[in-house]
């Protein structure tokens, strides 16, 4: 039945396959060949300063073809309400002007002489 000199010998096992080495070494070979590139691109042809050139301003939009009616007229408002304000100020400042030319207050008459052009206000009388 059984052969002695078959039970001395080990039994044999079935070769492994190879192919799943064979396929881990090429993926794995590929990966750092890529990894490899992928550094020696990003240490040496990458650019290391990036310039930004500045664009000119754009060009400002066209005048119009004429002054808008409105903005005339509401400027011309404003110089005129202006020419107002400083007849005002003009005529106030002639007014100072002619008291620092009349009699002003001195040791004899410490009150000063009224101006002739102001008058006097009514109801109030000086008192001595």
């Amino acid at each position: 039945m059984s052969d002695p000199a078959s039970q001395d010998r080990p039994i044999q096992e079935q070769p492994r396959p190879r192919w799943p080495w064979i396929l881990g070494g090429l993926v794995g070979g590929f990966l750092l060949v890529a990894v490899g590139l992928g550094l020696g691109w990003y240490l040496f042809y990458r650019p290391i300063v990036n310039v930004a050139v500045q664009l000119p301003a754009p060009l400002p939009p066209p005048a119009p073809p004429g002054p808008d009616a409105a903005q005339v007229k509401a400027l011309e408002e404003q110089i005129d309400k202006q020419k107002a304000a400083n007849k005002q100020i003009e005529d106030q400042i002639a007014a100072l002007k002619d008291r620092l030319r009349a009699d002003v207050c001195t040791i004899k008459d410490p009150q000063g002489k009224p101006p002739a052009t102001a008058p006097t206000p009514s109801g109030s009388g000086q008192k001595l």
